[in-house]
């Protein structure tokens, strides 16, 4: 086989079940080649060479990739940080490696203000209800707090959110994270204090979310995914950087008619092709949106647009690629990318999390996760897989991080199938751990259902 050489930025994300894709090449020899923030231990004990660099520094990661040039073909990350920082920029400059992930110009995580004038231009139905404020234009507590409530007051019960990326734990919605008047305007305050806050209408409908790959041309849509963002069963507590996700056979989901999912694909291509403008552009190259997507009764919004995968629904789609993962990353490169097979089998992601997390109170004290066998080569392939995330390795044991310790990735001839691979995977962990048990449930694929439907039989 041919020898490949990888470079991974990692953040201890996805990483894992991107390094898992690569080394899955039946037509590569891959070296991984990995810089992260900590040891993980799957990454760490499938690396042929490994560098730790706590804060990702930008220039410190291009100076590691300059001592590969000639030995690594390609790059890949799975931290917005380092994208929305210029990453690829800075290390294709330094190196000459080019890093398969968009530019710093089209990193459009890092505003969601910028997001929405951006759809203002090229996805203007997509578009909720919004009103940005900057804080420079309140020179007071009184006149910014009587300008919210004139815009709430048109718009009814809102979602209230930070400009900056926040991981999704910033953003209050009426009705969850507060429920009245009072709570609604202090949270605003805290927020504009910081900086500039977007108030969205709230949406009813039901949440999907949205991959598309490109190698700067061509637009490739990936099967949907439903993640679960909230931090307990029944979709309780604070929002969360997402606790789980699941895809099915088709493209779409159980809850979505064929003909919303076409009519979404098309939506979405039309507005990338206005962004990407004539020809073709180098800088859109990878997992160029994750759109997080509200079907409701009359349609779908787009709640919020990252350039690079979710953190749960990525690994659904890694797990689930029928293509060789190396193949399809060199058709990036090369502009050769008309489509990426993926499995009809289908996943469930659940997330292992420390029992502190998504709670509200202080985090748990240091402590260890037994992964057992799972971790070393081929001790998850017969079974769930499992990819940590959050995890430390320290003097030969894994200790717990603050957030999500490992995404377990279940697969089966049905949906239950999988979620019940995933579930038992869980159980296999020893730790002060948890999990939300409603990841891809029977109940949870019926609500959202018969939601949507009402919402449908309401707007007609």
């Amino acid at each position: 086989m041919e020898k490949v050489g990888v470079l991974v930025v990692s953040k201890c994300l996805s990483a894992p079940a991107m390094v898992d894709a690569l080394l899955r090449s039946e037509s590569y020899e891959p070296d991984i080649f990995v810089v992260e923030r900590k040891a993980n231990p799957f990454n760490l004990s499938r690396a042929t060479e490994h560098w730790l660099v706590p804060d990702l520094d930008v220039a410190t990661v291009s100076k590691i990739a300059e001592r590969l040039r000639g030995r690594a073909s390609f790059a890949l990350t799975d931290t917005e940080d380092f994208v929305i920082a210029g990453g690829r920029d800075q290390l294709e400059r330094r190196s000459g490696i080019p890093l398969i992930g968009v530019t710093k110009k089209y990193a459009v995580e890092r505003s969601k203000a910028e997001q929405r004038l951006l759809f203002d231009r090229i996805f203007p139905g997509a578009n909720p209800r919004y009103r940005i404020f900057d804080p420079r234009d309140h020179p007071d507590r009184d006149s910014a707090l009587a300008d919210f409530r004139r815009t709430t007051g048109e718009m009814g019960m809102a979602a209230v959110k930070p400009d900056a990326p926040a991981r999704g734990a910033g953003v209050g919605v009426w009705g969850s994270d507060f429920r009245g008047e009072r709570g609604a305007e202090e949270f605003f305050l805290n927020l504009l204090a910081k900086g500039k806050v977007v108030v969205e209408e709230k949406l009813d409908g039901e949440e999907s979310s949205f991959h598309a790959f490109s190698d700067g041309k061509h637009f490739v849509p990936a099967p949907l995914c439903r993640d679960y963002k909230r931090s307990f069963d029944g979709d309780r507590g604070p929002l969360t950087g997402g606790m789980g996700s699941y895809r099915v056979a088709a493209d779409w989901l159980p809850f979505i008619r064929k003909q919303d999912w076409e009519s979404l694909c098309s939506a979405e291509e039309a507005a990338f092709r206005k962004w990407r403008g004539r020809g073709s552009d180098p800088g859109l190259k990878g997992i160029v949106l994750y759109d997080a997507i509200m079907h409701t009764g009359d349609g779908f919004r787009v709640l919020e647009r990252n350039s690079r995968g979710g953190n749960t629904e990525v690994v659904n789609l890694l797990a689930t690629l029928a293509d060789d993962f190396v193949d399809v990353c060199f058709r990036i490169l090369e502009g050769t990318l008309r489509g990426i097979r993926f499995s009809r089998r289908p996943s469930v992601v659940t997330c292992v999390v420390p029992e502190s997390y998504g709670s509200g109170g202080a985090p748990s004290a240091p402590s260890r996760i037994d992964f057992g066998r799972a971790l070393e080569p081929g001790g998850s392939e017969k079974g769930p897989k499992l990819y940590p995330m959050d995890i430390e390795l320290r003097d030969g044991s894994c200790w717990l991080g603050s957030s999500r310790a490992a995404a377990v990735v279940g697969s089966g001839a049905s949906l239950d199938e999988a979620r019940s691979s995933s579930q038992a995977g869980c159980r296999t962990l020893n730790g002060r751990v948890r999990w939300r048990n409603d990841i891809a449930s029977p109940s949870s694929v019926r609500r959202s259902r018969t939601h949507l439907d009402r919402l449908r039989r309401a707007a007609a």
